[in-house]
């Protein structure tokens, strides 16, 4: 996808937007990641959704955290498929395995339903107990405190009505029934002795990690495509990742 062509993600539980358009996916994208953090990830969306138009409403950190990870998914799979293929050393014979999985799969059984909501995004328990949906905006204020005290200032931030200390426990239910995240346990069953162990599966994480190991291809692609064709480094760089692979696709026969 170029300038011309975009990918459009339907948000099914962000208050002001139906959906978002994000532009492909290009090297200095890929090359600005540094780790898997929500700043990182922050700055990649708000980049993809800076296409030059005014189809997108809001901000990439404005988007509820259970739609972005569905973002995340939709963009996994406009890159590599709905395949998910992981390699792991079984706990108990120490033996390498594959645990695979389908992405379309995993967005179907965790659906959000379709519940009342007020057009401001605010969610009612009951009288007395109103909330809204955890947002990037949340994740950026609450980032570099502990886990304890982080779960504690985004509960205080996103309940709008209510009592933090004897409400926290349903309204965490509530969020986790209407807005799940892509961030959970898997059972995986090692082939050779049978031992079933739980993994850990978060879907930012897996995307961030996947498009920083590939680095080492990055740079080998830009010294390619640099060599055949003498192109600047920016000039590869802003290139669509597809195209840039189907470049050094080209060259690689004829080295």
């Amino acid at each position: 996808m170029n300038g011309s062509q975009q990918l459009f993600i339907p948000l099914q539980l962000t208050p002001g937007a139906e959906g978002v358009y994000l532009r492909s996916l290009c090297g200095a994208d890929e090359l600005a990641l540094e780790n898997t953090g929500i700043i990182n990830l922050i700055h990649l969306l708000e980049s993809l959704m800076s296409i030059g138009t005014s189809d997108n409403k809001i901000n990439a950190a404005q988007i509820v955290t259970a739609d972005r990870d569905r973002l995340m998914a939709m963009l996994y799979i406009s890159l590599y498929g709905s395949k998910v293929e992981s390699t792991l050393n079984c706990r108990s014979c120490n033996q390498k395995f594959d645990l695979d999985f389908s992405l379309d799969e995993l967005l179907k059984h965790y659906q959000p339903p379709p519940v009342p909501v007020f057009d401001n995004g605010t969610y009612e328990i009951e009288s007395g107990i109103s909330f809204r949906l955890p947002t990037g905006e949340d994740e950026l204020q609450i980032s570099g405190y502990t886990t304890e005290d982080a779960e504690k200032l985004l509960l205080e931030r996103c309940l709008l009505e209510g009592n933090p200390a004897a409400d926290s426990a349903k309204v965490q239910l509530k969020m986790a029934e209407l807005a799940p995240l892509l961030n959970m346990e898997m059972e995986a069953v090692c082939p050779e002795c049978s031992h079933s162990q739980n993994v850990q599966f978060d879907m930012q994480s897996f995307l961030l990690t996947k498009l920083k190991q590939e680095r080492p291809v990055l740079i080998r692609e830009i010294h390619s495509i640099a060599s055949q064709y003498h192109w600047s480094q920016k000039e590869i760089l802003d290139l669509p990742r597809s195209l840039r692979k189907q470049y050094a696709a080209l060259i690689q026969p004829e080295n």
